[in-house]
């Protein structure tokens, strides 16, 4: 079996003790944890872009020619208030 002491370092970062060199390296550890997850909501991100653009694309297919080209139904919530406005004019 190899001596230890003739052993080649698997790591070797000139300067640094075996705490300053531990540290080091879970410093980069966590740099790459943030890294890959920024990456992953990224994607995410992009993906949901996507989704939105053809959303989008289909609402204004036709053309875009301002809010009636939009559908629309009128909500039953919102005619009640006008008839009962309507029937106190009368």
């Amino acid at each position: 079996m190899e001596n230890i002491k003739d052993s080649v370092p698997h790591f070797f970062n000139p300067g640094l003790t075996t705490e300053q060199l531990e540290d080091w390296l879970n410093q980069q550890r966590l740099h790459v944890s943030h890294f890959n997850r920024l990456m992953k909501e990224k994607a995410a991100l992009e993906e949901r872009l996507e989704e939105v653009s053809k959303t989008i694309e289909l609402l204004s297919g036709p053309g875009f020619e301002g809010m009636l080209s939009f559908p629309y139904s009128s909500s039953p919530l919102l005619e009640n208030p006008q008839r009962e406005k309507q029937q106190k004019a009368d």
